[in-house]
């Protein structure tokens, strides 16, 4: 019997990307636009979606991208929400500068809790329209006033 895949940050980033680029597509993510927003190369966005369609995260189908389950929606979600949490946060709170909270953020969506997410976006009143306002473009929430 094969292990089961790890919800390693390697695995969850490429979950966070298939979930916004789709979302952005309103369709099914393609290879290269995975390959392109992750840096990697198209033969190592294959094999990991082979990985993600293995462990029921994705279903992917060649030359017609991949979609994210229910269950890979649902952690997609969750990494996003974390994420836009951190960045509102830093970039509203402590005045972190453009260009360094959304680098910061993507390190801690990996290591912060649920439940500190949740306390965090009580303190700082954080809008519920995450993850809904997440600007793949811009690489941040929509409503984000960040400071220089």
């Amino acid at each position: 019997m094969a292990q089961a895949l790890e919800l390693t940050e390697n695995v969850e980033m490429y979950l966070k990307y298939i979930y916004l680029l789709s979302t952005r597509n309103d369709g099914p993510a393609k290879t290269g636009e995975v390959s392109q927003s992750l840096n990697v190369a198209p033969s190592s966005v294959t094999e990991m979606l082979d990985r993600l369609q293995e462990e029921g995260l994705a279903k992917h189908q060649k030359y017609q991208g991949v979609v994210l389950t229910k269950r890979g929606r649902d952690v997609a979600v969750r990494i996003l929400r974390r994420h836009c949490t951190m960045e509102y946060f830093l970039a509203q709170t402590l005045g972190v500068p453009e260009g360094k909270y959304h680098d910061e953020a993507c390190e801690m969506e990996h290591v912060l809790s649920e439940d500190t997410a949740a306390r965090l976006r009580k303190l700082i009143k954080q809008p519920d329209t995450c993850p809904d306002c997440y600007d793949l473009k811009k690489l941040h929430c929509r409503y984000l006033i960040a400071r220089r």
